[in-house]
C-alpha cells in the first residue's frame, strides 16, 4: 500500500492468519474487502485483501471461492499501473497453482511463465532479491513443461 496505513481490518486479518485462524482471518479480509471496495482510495489494498481470502478459500477447500478470488483481484490489479509487477505476479503465482491442482496444466504453464516475466519486472521495479519466486516458478514451468 505504498506510504498509506493498511486498513485496521487487514492487519487483524493478518494476525488471525498468523495465529492458525484461518476462519477467522477469512472473516476478516472479507470485511475489508467490502470496506476498501466502499472507501475507493487503494485499489491495490483491496486487490491484495481479495487476493489473500482467495488464499484462504484455497487453504480451506472452496476452490471457486478460491478461483473467483483470485480472478477478480487479478481484474484489479492488471487495471493499474504496470509498476505493480510484483503485486501481479504475486497475484498470478496462486492462480498459476490453482489452475495447476484443478484445471488445465498448459493453462497453468503460461500462468507460471507470466508470473516469472512479473518478478522479473518487479526485481527491476524494487531491486529485491527474488531468486526464490524465480526458483518456484521455473520448478513448475519445467515440471509442466515435460508433460
Amino acid at each position: 500500500m505504498g506510504t498509506q496505513q493498511r486498513h485496521p481490518l487487514v492487519d487483524a486479518a493478518y494476525q488471525a492468519r498468523r495465529n492458525g485462524d484461518r476462519e477467522g482471518a477469512l472473516t476478516l479480509y472479507v470485511a475489508a474487502s467490502q470496506a476498501l471496495r466502499s472507501d475507493q482510495a487503494d485499489r491495490t489494498a483491496l486487490a491484495s485483501a481479495i487476493r489473500h481470502a482467495g488464499d484462504l478459500y484455497e487453504e480451506l477447500a472452496d476452490a471457486p471461492a478460491a478461483w473467483a478470488a483470485y480472478d477478480e483481484a487479478w481484474g484489479l490489479y492488471t487495471a493499474l499501473a504496470p509498476a505493480l509487477a510484483l503485486d501481479r505476479a504475486n497475484c498470478r503465482r496462486p492462480m498459476a497453482l490453482w489452475q495447476e491442482q484443478h484445471g488445465d496444466t498448459a493453462v497453468a504453464l503460461g500462468m507460471w511463465r507470466e508470473a516469472r516475466g512479473m518478478y522479473e519486472q518487479g526485481a527491476v521495479a524494487t531491486g529485491l532479491d527474488l531468486q526464490a519466486a524465480y526458483d518456484e516458478c521455473d520448478r513448475h514451468i519445467a515440471a509442466l513443461g515435460a508433460m
